[in-house]
C-alpha cells in the first residue's frame, strides 16, 4: 500500500514530513495509476478498490479505500462525497473538506436507496441510472410508461409513479423527469387519469422533480407546446379529490419559482383560480393556499426579486386580456383579504377551522397581506375581526413564554406580534 500511495503523498509535500522537499518537487501532479489493478464490481459496474485522485473532483464510493492528503467535497443533503488531490497551501492539515449546498454539487440518491446509486465513469461524470427501484422496474421503463400510459394498466402506472416519487427529489433524476415530453405525460395523467390516486401521484412526481431544481424547471418550460402552468391551473379547477387537489397545488407551488412561470401564473388568472377554490375547499387546501400566497407573493424575503422580474415580464406581454393586466393582477392579490378573514372568523362553522395550526397559518398570510398593503381599502379589518383579534391577543395573565411552553398557542403569539398592523389602520 505504501508504494501505491507514495505519488499522492509526494504531490502534497507539506503533508508528509518523512519526504524531502526536493523529492516532492520532482513528483508530477498526476499519476497514471497503472499499478492499481484491483477492482470492486457491483452489478456490472466496476471501479478501483483504492480511490485514484486527480486534480478534478471524482465521486467517492462507500467501499473504496482512501489515501491521505485529499480535498473532499460533501453534499449534506444528498450524501454525495467527492474528492481530488489536495492543493498545497502550506498548511499542516492532512485532509481538507468543503461542504456545499445541494445545487452546487452533483447529486446521487441517498444511502436509503443503495440500488439507485449512480455509477461514475473514469472522469467522474454521472452516467444514466441502471435501475430506479428494487422491484425490477428501471428508471427508463418508468418514464416510458408515463409516455404511453393509455396502453398500460393502472397497476403498471402506479408502480412506475411510485418508483419515481422519491428519486424525483434528487437533482440528477429530477432533471431527467423534467424533459418536456415526460412533463407532458405527467400533465396528461394529472388532468385525465380515471384513478384519483394516479392523478395525485403524478402531481407529486412532477412537484418533487421541480423542487429546488432550477435546471429542471428550465427544462420543463423549454418547449412552448407543453403549457406547464396553464395545464396545472386547469387541472386544479376541475379536480374533485381533496388529496389530488392538494398535490396539484404542491406541483404548482414548485412550478412558479422562475420569473417566466410566475408571470404565466399571474397572466393566466392563477390568483382568481385560487380565490374561487379557497372558500369551497377543506381546511388542508385552505392552509396550503394561504402558505402558497404568503411564500410566493407576500413574504418580503422571498418575493422581492422574483416579483420585480415577473411584473416586468407581464408588462412586456402583448394581447393580454384586460382582466390579466398588471393592475388587475394586484387587485386579485388583495382580494384574498376577505376570504382569509372569513376563514379565521369561521363563518362556515367548520370544526377543522378551529385548529391552531390552521388559524396560525391563515392569520400569518393575512398579516403578510396587510403588511404589504397597509392602507388599502380592500384590506380594512372588519369590526368582527378586530374583536376576534382582541380575544386572541388577550393572554389572560400568562406570559408569552408560558404560552409558548403550553404549545398549540401560535395564533395567540402571532396576534400579540401583529395586532398593531390591524388596530393602527382601523384607528
Amino acid at each position: 500500500m505504501r508504494s501505491l500511495l507514495l505519488p499522492y503523498l509526494l504531490a502534497v509535500p507539506a503533508l508528509v514530513t518523512a519526504v524531502s522537499a526536493r523529492q516532492s518537487h520532482n513528483q508530477p501532479k498526476h499519476t497514471s495509476h497503472e499499478g492499481s489493478s484491483e477492482l470492486i464490481c457491483h452489478g456490472g459496474t466496476c471501479y478501483p478498490k483504492v480511490f485514484q485522485p486527480t486534480d478534478e473532483f471524482q465521486i467517492v464510493h462507500d467501499d473504496q479505500e482512501l489515501p491521505p492528503g485529499l480535498h473532499y467535497r460533501l453534499n449534506l443533503e444528498t450524501g454525495l462525497k467527492e474528492a481530488k488531490i489536495n492543493v498545497d497551501d502550506g498548511s499542516e492539515a492532512i485532509n481538507s473538506v468543503v461542504v456545499l449546498p445541494a445545487q452546487e454539487a452533483e447529486s446521487l440518491p441517498s444511502d436509503d436507496h443503495p440500488k439507485q446509486r449512480v455509477p461514475s465513469s473514469d472522469d467522474g461524470a454521472i452516467k444514466p441510472p441502471l435501475s430506479a427501484s428494487g422491484d425490477g422496474v428501471t428508471f427508463s421503463e418508468s418514464l416510458e410508461i408515463i409516455l404511453d400510459a393509455s396502453s398500460r394498466s393502472t397497476s403498471d402506472i402506479t408502480t412506475a409513479l411510485l418508483s419515481l416519487e422519491d428519486l424525483a427529489h434528487e437533482i440528477y433524476w429530477g432533471l431527467q423527469i423534467s424533459a418536456p415530453r415526460y412533463v407532458a405525460g405527467l400533465l396528461r395523467l394529472i388532468r385525465s387519469a380515471p384513478d384519483a390516486s394516479i392523478r395525485s401521484s403524478s402531481a407529486l412526481v412532477l412537484g418533487n422533480a421541480l423542487s429546488n431544481n432550477p435546471k429542471a424547471l428550465a427544462s420543463a418550460t423549454s418547449d412552448g407546446h407543453v403549457p406547464l402552468i396553464r395545464s396545472l391551473l386547469s387541472s386544479l379547477e376541475i379536480e374533485k379529490d381533496t388529496s389530488a387537489k392538494a398535490r396539484i397545488l404542491y406541483a404548482l407551488n414548485k412550478a412558479i419559482k422562475s420569473a417566466l412561470t410566475r408571470s404565466e401564473f399571474l397572466i393566466g388568472g392563477g390568483m382568481r383560480t385560487l380565490q374561487d377554490l379557497f372558500a369551497q375547499s377543506n381546511a388542508e387546501f385552505m392552509v396550503k393556499t394561504a402558505t402558497f400566497l404568503e411564500d410566493n407573493f407576500l413574504n418580503d424575503d422571498m418575493r422581492a426579486e422574483s416579483e420585480l422580474k415577473a411584473e416586468t415580464g407581464v408588462k412586456k406581454q402583448d394581447n393580454i386580456p384586460n382582466r390579466y393586466r398588471p393592475d388587475h393582477v394586484l387587485n386579485d392579490e388583495r382580494n384574498f383579504y376577505q376570504p382569509f378573514e372569513d376563514a379565521l372568523l369561521n363563518r362556515a362553522n367548520q370544526k377543522d377551522l378551529e385548529n391552531d395550526d390552521f388559524k396560525s397559518k391563515v392569520f400569518s398570510a393575512l398579516s403578510a397581506l396587510k403588511r404589504k398593503y397597509p392602507g388599502d381599502e380592500a384590506c380594512t379589518p372588519s369590526v368582527d375581526f378586530l374583536a376576534w383579534l382582541g380575544d386572541q391577543a388577550d393572554l389572560k395573565g400568562k406570559t408569552l413564554l408560558e404560552l409558548e411552553e403550553e404549545g398549540n398557542q401560535l395564533t395567540k403569539l402571532l396576534a400579540v406580534e401583529y395586532r398593531s398592523l390591524f388596530v393602527g389602520s382601523s384607528e
